[in-house]
């Protein structure tokens, strides 16, 4: 998340809105919000944080992210987001998406910046992504 708050500069100039969804607890969500201001605060103190360039929403009853169908069952910690980077645009639509096969895959920081501004700029974002095909959503 750090990361894509350090890349916020990319995307902020466009009214790009980035949100992160999870289903931990607001406490939990706050205490990451806390942790990620104060990284950008010691290293990158020249970013704006006000507004702030990325929503965490927390989602304890998984209502939003079964809404979308990212919702992952199976995991052993029980109900959990399953790691899908959408880029939507104006309208709602989602014009770009990522599909990670683990938490740990997601797209670049710089990545989902320029997909985001693609789109706000009435673009098509690029398909090719290094390592792996990322979709384009049609009208």
């Amino acid at each position: 998340m750090t990361a894509f708050v350090y890349e916020s500069e990319r995307y902020v100039p466009e009214s790009v809105q980035i949100f992160g969804v999870s289903v931990e607890p607001p406490a939990v969500g706050k205490k990451l919000l806390e942790r990620v201001t104060r990284d950008c605060q010691e290293d990158r103190p020249h970013i704006p944080l006000d507004p702030y360039p990325l929503r965490l929403l927390t989602d304890p009853e998984a209502q939003l992210i079964r809404a979308v169908g990212a919702e992952n069952e199976g995991h052993w910690a029980g109900l959990i987001s399953a790691p899908i980077t959408y880029v939507m645009d104006s309208n709602g639509k989602v014009r770009w998406t990522y599909i990670s096969t683990s938490a740990s895959d997601r797209p670049s920081p710089v990545g989902l910046a320029k997909a985001a501004v693609a789109v706000a700029r009435g673009r098509e974002p690029a398909t090719e992504y290094p390592g792996k095909t990322s979709r384009v959503l049609g009208n």
